[in-house]
């Protein structure tokens, strides 16, 4: 695994602060800068990319959350030891998940300017669409649309690794890291590919994204940010907007073995599903159930053989709530641990960082705890794991799902 998340970079230090109970939650400069009415968020601090990007002059067309993905891919590589190993790059693929990326604001403000129309008696300048095709876009940079298309992490990591085989872009919101390592486990079952990377990489917490957003659903917990994400408690008010990456090698056990691999996790099994509420935006909870349902089928897993489930924990009111009574539904008094009270909801890549997490957790036989869980809430019937506890099996079961009514859950076995 390779991970840049708002609480570490790499392994060692990611499980460090979870282990600690250290919150990536905390005061955004830039935010402040612009003064937004929400001025905080999960940011990924210390990351230089020139020290993980090669050749250097990709940056230019790389956004932050292609520069995030492909760093991760290299640390996933390497962490996985196949610098050295020799592979067909026909059977080497990669399934990144990602959000529609937001560009920089320095990149357009020239651009907008000069299609400003300060002609009205405020002397406010009000944008005039008929200027952009004649004075806007001669002040973009050529190859700007490059930076911004959400497959872009998936080919620069393709070609700085010679990856010829299945390459694709999941665009699905909040379940599109789970669905990117299902899409990828499925390829590798299925003789397609030999070893695949697979992951996401997503920043809901740009000054663009907020704008987009609106501040829609999210906490307004300024005075202490670092306990703004409270998954499953009766406290909570909103979500948390994040960024980050977090990538996997994925390859048959029999791959594995024969190149003399640390195994870290086998894949049992995993269900997608969704409910026709994209209109309203209000799913009921359905797809998240059957999704665990299926979940449990395909992996030939009995409930009470899950240790604890890896939750979604969005942390506004409606999603908990439906989360917590599908999870109590299908799985009983199952422990459930919530990583988006360390980082924040960073989107697509989320899935994924999250998995990580109770990865690394189980690397020790340890539950990873979910932050700032002090109140229960009635209406989130489910048994949420606030403090480091042993776990009850080596198997978790993932979780993620949105508004719109797609669940995905992916059951994992740690080795």
């Amino acid at each position: 695994m390779g991970i840049f998340c708002p609480v570490g970079i790499g392994r060692e230090a990611v499980w460090s602060s979870v282990a600690a109970g250290r919150s990536g939650i905390h005061t955004i400069a830039e935010q402040v800068a612009g003064n937004m009415p929400i001025p905080f968020g999960g940011e990924v601090t210390g990351f230089e990319p020139k020290q993980y990007v090669r050749p250097r002059k990709s940056l230019k067309v790389m956004s932050r959350e292609t520069q995030l993905g492909f760093s991760a891919a290299q640390l996933a590589w390497s962490d996985a030891g196949l610098n050295d190993f020799k592979f067909d790059p026909e059977r080497l693929g990669v399934v990144c998940a990602a959000n529609m990326f937001s560009c920089e604001m320095a990149e357009v403000s020239m651009a907008f300017g000069r299609c400003a129309d300060r002609s009205g008696d405020d002397g406010r300048g009000r944008f005039d669409f008929n200027r952009w095709g004649s004075e806007g876009m001669r002040q973009m940079y050529p190859l700007w649309l490059l930076k911004y298309l959400p497959n872009m992490t998936a080919c620069h990591i393709s070609i700085a690794l010679d990856a010829r085989g299945p390459v694709n872009t999941m665009v699905q919101g909040d379940t599109s890291a789970l669905l990117a390592i299902i899409e990828a486990a499925d390829l590798v079952a299925r003789g397609t590919a030999d070893v695949m990377l697979a992951g996401g990489t997503s920043s809901t917490v740009t000054i663009l994204a907020q704008t987009w957003f609106a501040g829609a659903r999210l906490s307004t917990c300024k005075d202490s940010p670092e306990e703004a994400s409270r998954p499953f408690d009766a406290s909570r008010d909103g979500a948390v907007a994040s960024e980050g990456a977090t990538l996997f090698v994925l390859e048959s056990r029999r791959h594995a073995e024969a190149r003399g691999a640390r195994i870290e996790a086998t894949i049992l099994g995993h269900g997608r599903r969704c409910e026709p509420c994209a209109d309203t935006q209000s799913p009921t909870g359905l797809a998240v159930r059957l999704a665990v349902e299926a979940a449990l089928v395909s992996g030939r897993i009995r409930p009470e053989e899950v240790g604890h489930v890896n939750a979604h924990g969005l942390s506004t009111r409606e999603d908990d709530i439906l989360e917590a009574q599908a999870i109590r539904r299908v799985l009983g008094e199952v422990p459930v641990t919530a990583p988006k009270s360390y980082l924040g909801n960073s989107g697509a890549g989320s899935g994924a960082t999250e998995l990580a997490i109770s990865l690394l957790g189980l690397e020790h036989n340890l539950v990873p705890p979910t932050l700032n869980y002090q109140q229960p809430d009635p209406e989130c019937p489910v048994n949420v794991v606030a403090q480091l506890q042993p776990a009850r099996s080596p198997v978790v079961l993932a979780l993620n799902h949105k508004l719109t009514g797609q669940a995905a859950a992916l059951l994992v076995r740690a080795e």
